[in-house]
């Protein structure tokens, strides 16, 4: 989580009509008790309302279109709705550089709702090819409504021989582009 006095610099930064750019997007990784794979977490403020981002990062049928390294995605299954919450069944697979073979995960996420003020979608994993895939997206409405401030938390261990250290690493290089595609994302006309 960003300190206080970094959220309070960023925060007037924003007031001051600073336009964001990849400087301002903070990554950070947590240890996770009695465990050794991290928690890879970004912050950011995304320059549009949260239901603008929400309906982009609700959509895991749309991922392979919205989000970096993402190469195939379909929704399963879905109640409730993206205005109220509810929950989401996902399958979705990450392509990973040669020689290594994409990675598959089916997820249920818990999606919740606080129209104009908090959104979040919470997955964990139903199966495939991790023994471990969990996060977060959380999404709060700032100055005014006009801004969104976006909270990104994963944790996953592949099926595949490589350290855990090396994951970590690859994901939290993936994090920048993460929020760089869905900043390009929300820009996009409807």
């Amino acid at each position: 989580m960003l300190s206080s006095l970094t959220r309070l610099a960023l925060l007037a930064s924003l007031a001051a009509g600073a336009a964001l750019a990849e400087e301002d997007i903070k990554v950070s990784q947590q240890k996770f008790p009695d465990s050794d794979v991290p928690v890879n977490m970004v912050e950011a403020v995304v320059e549009a309302p949260a239901a603008d981002v929400w309906a982009v990062v609700s959509r895991c049928a749309d991922y392979s279109k919205t989000m970096p390294r993402i190469v195939k995605s379909k929704e399963l299954s879905r109640t409730g709705d993206e205005a109220r919450g509810g929950t989401v069944k996902c399958e979705v697979t990450a392509g990973l550089p040669f020689p290594l073979p994409d990675l598959t995960g089916i997820t249920t996420a818990v999606h919740k709702v606080q129209p104009g003020v908090k959104y979040s979608r919470e997955w964990t994993l139903v199966s495939g090819d991790y023994h471990l895939n969990h996060g977060s997206w959380t999404l709060l409405a700032i100055d005014g409504g006009r801004k969104t401030f976006v909270t990104y938390k994963i944790r996953v261990k592949p099926k595949i021989a490589l350290p855990t250290a090396l994951i970590s690493s690859a994901q939290k290089g993936t994090l920048k582009d993460l929020i760089l595609r869905l900043r390009e994302t929300v820009k996009k006309p409807k």
